[in-house]
């Protein structure tokens, strides 16, 4: 295809872009080991709400919220990582003692903020943005840890060439006034319309059960608490078959689809003309931040708690708590 051949997926990195991309960002960064064998919540509703921290500064214009990530890594087919990356100690420590309260028995190690790439890799990847306009949420209804299903796409027999960092950025959603107040009335224009009769060629009819069960769901969104959230993939060594690697990453995902409201996580492969943009992509990942590349939308504290969920599967490749 024409566009294959103008748009590139995947770069070579030389030894002063390794060395630049792989420093990543400051912070803390502590890694997680689930507990073998031990019953955990399928998502962390609570963690969630005790770390959501909105600070605005400005008469509350600009949003200084503090930005987290929570990072699944796979650097060997025989090791998958999670860690959470927050910009203060501070933040670390509610991060440990939160987490306790909610998966006992979860163990913790010093995490790493280095993206691990080289000289003479290839990088590139992907990104993960709502299928439907953002007021619909995505499923938060598990009696397993969703997460368990991304877990399975990385075990170890599976694409062993390739490393991988999948990333989730989330900052609570303050501040901006204007912003806010334009999705907050668009949310309760859709609710609107949901319920209203709907005018057919002949007559009209009523809102059926389904469109009251989405009015209900998303004005019970636009209501509560929410986060910006951006999902990225960082490809390390994917080379030519990194669109297909972001598309086995992404079916992983496919557990989020809401049936009742229809959202769900679409994928889009990063292509680019020049090459340079595509390292302002992999820049982005190692600073977690939502300057470019970042196609945030928002989410609420329980869809944000199924997306950081901590699997309890039995899998080779995973580190658990031996303690």
């Amino acid at each position: 295809m024409i566009r294959d051949r103008l748009f590139t997926s995947a770069v070579e990195l030389d030894e002063d872009q390794a060395r630049y991309l792989r420093a990543g960002s400051g912070g803390q960064a502590v890694e997680v080991h689930p507990p073998r064998a031990q019953s955990i919540s399928a998502t962390l509703n609570q963690f969630t709400k005790t770390i959501y921290e909105p600070q605005t500064k400005w008469f509350g214009v600009k949003n200084t919220s503090p930005v987290a990530a929570f990072e699944i890594r796979r650097t060997v087919p025989d090791q998958v990582s999670m860690q959470f990356i927050v910009p203060t100690k501070r933040l670390e420590r509610k991060v440990r003692t939160q987490l306790e309260n909610e998966v006992p028995g979860v163990g913790f190690s010093d995490g790493t903020l280095q993206l691990p790439i080289s000289e003479g890799c290839t990088v590139g990847g992907g990104l993960l943005e709502p299928g439907c306009r953002d007021w619909y949420p995505l499923e938060t209804g598990f009696n397993s840890p969703p997460n368990n299903s991304v877990l399975s796409a990385l075990h170890r027999h599976a694409m062993q060439n390739s490393q991988f960092v999948i990333q989730i950025l989330f900052q609570p959603v303050v501040g901006r006034p204007v912003r806010s107040w334009w999705w907050t009335r668009r949310a309760y224009q859709r609710i609107g319309y949901l319920r209203k009769e709907k005018e057919k060629l002949w007559g009209s009819r009523s809102a059926t059960p389904r469109e009251k069960q989405q009015a209900n769901a998303v004005e019970a969104k636009a209501g509560s608490p929410r986060f910006n959230v951006s999902i990225r993939f960082l490809i390390v060594n994917g080379g030519e078959y990194t669109r297909s690697r972001v598309k086995e990453l992404s079916g992983a995902f496919n557990v989020f689809e809401n049936p009742e409201t229809g959202q769900y996580l679409n994928a889009t492969t990063v292509q680019t003309l020049r090459k340079r943009s595509l390292l302002r992509f992999v820049d982005a990942v190692g600073q977690r931040d939502f300057q470019g590349w970042g196609r945030r939308f928002q989410a609420t504290t329980e869809e944000l708690a199924s997306l950081i969920s901590i699997p309890d599967i039995d899998q080779q490749n995973i580190q658990y708590n031996t303690a």
